[in-house]
């Protein structure tokens, strides 16, 4: 595979800034948009089909709600590490996200998580068709000492 040319790269990595400030914002509907009406996520523990529809919304916001209560999300940033050609209008995009932490109750921090996402490039944007995270959520938010 090779690297995306330089104006699929800019909108793919401004696609996914777009994204990261929406994820740390709690924009459900912004976050929701920039998935395919049914898309794959996936972690080393499984697979399933989504379906983007209200359900999935709510999911979200509740989602946001956890994560910042719980445990204290105060931002999410995401490093594109590359673009790369995978069909023609589609590109395979692997990047390191950070989220930092500041919980209620136990100390601030930052977690690395290792995604690539599979993106389908088009006329009316990018849209996520598959989203792989390399390590389980569950686990690294337990290393981190905010989950049980």
């Amino acid at each position: 595979m090779k690297s995306a040319e330089t104006p699929v790269r800019d909108e793919i990595t401004a696609f996914l800034h777009d994204y990261a400030r929406a994820v740390a914002a709690g924009d459900s509907a912004a976050v929701a948009a920039s998935y395919a009406e049914t898309y794959i996520e996936g972690d080393p523990g499984g697979a399933a089909a989504i379906t983007n529809d209200t359900d999935y919304r709510t999911a979200l916001d509740q989602r946001h709600t956890a994560m910042t209560e719980q445990f204290g999300l105060t931002g999410a940033h995401v490093t594109v590490l590359d673009v790369l050609d995978l069909a023609p209008g589609y590109v395979l995009v692997p990047t390191r996200w950070t989220l930092d932490f500041a919980p209620p109750h136990g100390t601030a921090g930052s977690a690395q998580f290792a995604q690539t996402y599979v993106v389908r490039v088009g006329d009316e944007g990018p849209q996520i068709l598959l989203y792989l995270s390399h390590e389980r959520e569950d686990e690294a938010m337990r290393k981190l000492g905010l989950s049980d």
